[in-house]
């Protein structure tokens, strides 16, 4: 009975510690990617906390290396706008202007219900006063109306790369980008955000 309680203490300690490692996110946040891990590291966990017979490192040893593929997968996604994107996907835009975007909804496998309550749950009734929702790659809608549009931060570079699909949903373009950035390199903004009032944020990589 002790050494079921050890194994139990230890393997608990064990599984609370990777997640903690791997993220700060509550589980509706989870890319997929991070939510494959932890079900596996939870089923990991259960085989020899329920068999005392089987070795404590046979559970142990694969959680250690499930936390690794995924801080090293974190690590190449920080690094690789391409990989980021085969891994968590992109946000894609299902309302522009008050329109809705079936092809985009389509593509997400995302029902009209669905977007529906979204909006509901956000305090929006009138499609027609969206300016845009976002689909996150999470699953969650981000929505910004027209009431609230000159209060808008548009993320025009992110990590060096200029950000395509919110450029082509903004009303600037790249010759824009290129005045607000000004004599800075391209390779070298880790963020650069303007607001409709041309307001401009940029902070440089360290």
């Amino acid at each position: 009975m002790l050494i079921s309680l050890v194994r139990t203490l230890i393997l608990y300690a064990l599984v609370v510690v990777s997640l903690r490692i791997m993220g700060k996110r509550q589980i509706g946040e989870l890319q997929p990617s991070e939510l494959v891990v932890a079900i596996m590291i939870s089923d990991l966990a259960t085989v020899p906390m329920s068999e005392s017979a089987i070795p404590l490192l046979y559970g142990i040893i694969p959680i250690l290396i499930l936390v690794f593929c995924e801080i090293l997968l974190s690590y190449i996604c920080m690094k690789s706008q391409k990989v980021r994107s085969t891994v968590t996907g992109r946000p894609a835009y299902i309302i522009n202007n008050g329109v809705i975007n079936q092809k985009e909804m389509k593509k997400a496998r995302y029902s009209l219900s669905d977007l529906l309550e979204e909006l509901r749950m956000l305090n929006v009734f009138d499609i027609s006063n969206v300016l845009y929702a976002l689909l996150e790659t999470n699953g969650k809608i981000s929505v910004v109306t027209k009431d609230t549009a000159d209060d808008i931060g548009y993320v025009l570079v992110c990590d060096g790369k200029i950000q395509e699909v919110t450029l082509y949903n903004s009303p600037f373009d790249k010759n824009d980008v290129n005045k607000f950035i000004g004599s800075y390199r391209l390779d070298d903004i880790f963020l650069l955000s303007v607001n409709s009032d041309k307001n401009i944020y940029i902070s440089l990589k360290e």
